[in-house]
């Protein structure tokens, strides 16, 4: 009895710190990373690039899991009803998180609200590109072919809702013409390479090697200034659309109620990833953007993105039911 006595105090204090200990050793487990569209775009890219750093710091897999479709918001609803453990976690993006709700208004999840947002990854420029039939150099060749044509230009983009279908859509009411927009694979890269679709607007991670051998002609990139890779693309508003710009954002994401303590552990590595001399050199050789923040400062920057666009999305009536 007397060893029992002895014995019980000390189980009672394992029994005890249990809970905070394995609360400090997550993950003790893989963990998933949900991407919502195809392998190799831009969202791929850098999910694939963040998933390895974090399994290098970590000391556990950090995987990727592809749910496509619906311009993220398939892998957007997965995630925001997954158990807010860790374990699951998804590359947020401009579409799913941002120009989707904004013109969806029964989209099935809040976008602020039924996720943890917790480190900004970067931001791909996106690019406007036309298919060697369409024989455009430039957005005005593009308009004065659209106005020639018997029926509307066809275009397409990573998928309904999204940044691309949004920014190209507000470039057709800008000019005056009609364009007409066609969902498919790899936001249509090989269409557009086949000249079944006339144009597409994605990123240029997605069309970078493309258009550096020459199979399709960029027409114009969305970012406010030339892109320093691509210093011959001219911007929309160089081109007279002032209106026209953006670029597409990802971050790491979770279902609403992650503890504080992963969050802050997910954002502290991945903001010291970031500033990997081979991660900046990713960045830099790709053109893309990064963003070095907090939590806090997470967040109200996905806040403000949300009301940028869906005040744009209502001022000009795009809304699908």
């Amino acid at each position: 009895m007397k060893r029992l006595a002895l014995f019980l105090p000390a189980f009672a204090l394992i029994v005890a710190t249990a809970g905070p200990l394995q609360a400090q050793e997550w993950p003790s487990h893989p963990v998933k990373i949900i991407v919502g569209f195809s392998p190799g775009g831009s969202a791929d890219q850098f999910g694939r690039l963040i998933a390895q750093e974090l399994s290098d710091a970590l000391g556990q897999q950090f995987f990727i899991e592809y749910h496509i479709g619906s311009s993220g918001t398939i892998a957007a609803g997965l995630t925001a009803r997954a158990t807010p453990d860790g374990y699951t976690l998804m590359v947020g993006g401009s579409g799913p998180h941002i120009t989707s709700p904004a013109i969806n208004p029964n989209i099935g999840y809040d976008p602020l609200k039924d996720f943890t947002h917790i480190a900004m990854i970067g931001a791909d420029g996106f690019v406007a590109i036309g298919s060697p039939a369409l024989g455009a150099k430039n957005l005005a060749d593009v308009v004065r072919a659209a106005k020639s044509n018997q029926g509307p230009l066809t275009f397409s983009s990573p998928g309904p809702g999204s940044l691309g279908e949004l920014l190209m859509l507000q470039f057709g009411r800008k000019a005056g013409i009609e364009l007409t927009h066609v969902p498919a694979a790899n936001s249509g890269l090989m269409d557009v390479l086949g000249s079944h679709i006339d144009m597409s607007m994605s990123g240029l991670l997605t069309n970078g090697e493309q258009i550096r051998a020459g199979k399709v002609t960029p027409l114009g990139v969305t970012s406010t200034e030339r892109n320093p890779v691509y210093t011959d693309i001219p911007t929309f508003i160089e081109q007279g659309y002032p209106d026209v710009h953006g670029d597409t954002w990802f971050w790491l994401t979770g279902p609403k109620d992650l503890p504080p303590d992963i969050v802050e552990k997910l954002n502290r590595q991945v903001r010291l990833a970031l500033n990997k001399p081979n991660v900046r050199a990713y960045f830099e050789q790709h053109a893309s953007l990064a963003m070095d923040a907090d939590v806090a400062g997470v967040n109200k920057f996905l806040a403000n993105e949300v009301a940028y666009w869906g005040a744009l999305a209502k001022a000009n009536g795009l809304t699908v039911q």
